[in-house]
C-alpha cells in the first residue's frame, strides 16, 4: 500500500519528460517551491559557494561548464580539452558572463583550491581547468539541491543517484548535460522578467528568499530591516539589497505601503514569475537526468563489453 503522504498515481511522472505545467499543477507544489528555495539557499550561501563570491548566472554556469568539460575531457581529442579559451568560448552561448569576469573568477577559485590549471601531457603549452575534489562535492550539492523538490513531487521512482550525491551519476551527468545546453539557455532566456536578477549578484536567490518569507502571499509585508540576514547569508551590502528590491518595484514584482513607505509587499506577477521559473528549472532537471541515466548505463555497457 502507498504510504499517505505520497502524490496520487496520477501525478506521478509520465514515460514522456515532464512540463512546468504539469509541475505547477501538481497539488504538492507550494511545498515543493519551499524545497527549492531552501535547498538552493545552502548551496548559495557565500560560505560554501566556491571562490566565496555571491552566486550569479554567470558564475553558477561557469561552475557547471567546469565540471561538464572535465567530464568530456578526452587526451587523445584537441577538441574536448577543458581549456580557459573553450570555457570562455561555452560560457559566451548562455549571454551572461564576460571574459573578464571568468578570467577574475577562474583565477579565483585556483586560489581557493577549488580548480587546478594542469598541464595538457601531449602539449605543455596548455593548461586544462580540472576540478578539485571540493568543487565536485559542492557540485554534488548544487545538483542534489536541483532533484529535492523534484523528488518531492514525484517520488517514484524518484531521482535517487542526484540525491545520493552518487559520484558515478555526477559524471554522467556532467558528460551528457552539454546536450541540454541549447534549451536551457532558450528557458533562461524565455524568463526575460528575471534576466536582471539572474545576472545580479545574489538577485535571484535573495527575492526567492523573500517569495518564501512572504509564502507566495501578496497579503503579507515585510520590511527591509527584515532581510539582514539575506546580506550576511549571500555576502552582498544592504545597499545591494536595497537595489534589488528597488528593480523589482520598478518592473511591477514589489509595491511599498504604509508610513513613510517602509512596507514591502509582493505582487502576483512575482509570484507568477518565479514560479514559471521554479517549473523550468524542474522541467530541465528532469531532462538531464534522463540523460544521465542514459549514459550511465551507456558507460556501464561499454564497461562490459570490454
Amino acid at each position: 500500500m502507498m504510504p499517505a503522504h505520497t502524490p496520487r498515481p496520477a501525478h506521478y511522472p509520465p514515460a514522456a519528460p515532464l512540463t512546468a505545467e504539469a509541475i505547477l499543477a501538481h497539488p504538492d507544489f507550494p511545498e515543493a517551491r519551499r524545497v527549492f528555495i531552501a535547498e538552493h539557499r545552502k548551496v548559495y550561501d557565500s560560505e560554501v559557494f566556491p571562490g566565496r563570491f555571491g552566486a550569479d548566472v554567470g558564475r553558477v554556469t561557469t561552475l557547471a561548464i567546469i565540471v561538464c568539460l572535465y567530464a568530456n575531457y578526452v587526451r587523445a581529442d584537441r577538441e574536448t580539452w577543458p581549456t580557459l579559451t573553450k570555457l570562455k568560448t561555452t560560457v559566451a552561448r548562455f549571454g551572461f558572463a564576460s571574459p573578464r569576469l571568468i578570467d577574475t573568477f577562474v583565477a579565483r577559485l585556483v586560489q581557493t583550491g577549488d580548480l587546478v590549471l594542469r598541464k595538457q601531457p601531449d602539449d605543455s603549452r596548455v593548461r586544462l581547468l580540472c576540478p578539485t575534489e571540493k568543487l565536485l562535492a559542492w557540485d554534488r550539492e548544487w545538483m542534489a539541491a536541483h532533484y529535492a523538490a523534484l523528488d518531492l513531487l514525484y517520488p517514484e521512482p524518484g531521482f535517487p543517484l542526484a540525491r545520493q550525491r552518487d559520484a558515478a551519476f555526477q559524471t554522467a551527468h556532467a558528460k551528457c548535460a552539454i546536450d541540454a545546453f541549447d534549451g536551457i539557455i532558450a528557458m533562461i532566456w524565455s524568463n526575460m522578467d528575471l534576466v536582471f536578477f539572474l545576472s545580479s549578484t545574489s538577485a535571484l536567490i535573495i527575492l526567492l528568499s523573500v517569495l518564501d518569507r512572504s509564502g507566495a502571499d501578496a497579503e503579507n509585508h515585510f520590511q527591509e530591516s527584515d532581510l539582514g540576514e539575506l546580506a550576511k547569508s549571500f555576502s552582498v551590502s544592504r545597499s545591494h539589497i536595497r537595489n534589488i528590491l528597488a528593480a523589482a518595484q520598478e518592473i511591477g514584482f514589489l509595491t511599498r505601503s504604509g508610513p513613510r513607505k517602509t512596507l514591502w509587499q509582493l505582487t502576483p506577477r512575482l509570484v507568477s514569475a518565479f514560479d514559471r521559473f521554479i517549473a523550468d528549472s524542474l522541467v530541465h532537471s528532469d531532462v538531464t537526468y534522463r540523460l544521465g541515466l542514459r549514459g550511465l548505463a551507456e558507460a556501464g555497457a561499454a564497461t562490459v563489453a570490454a
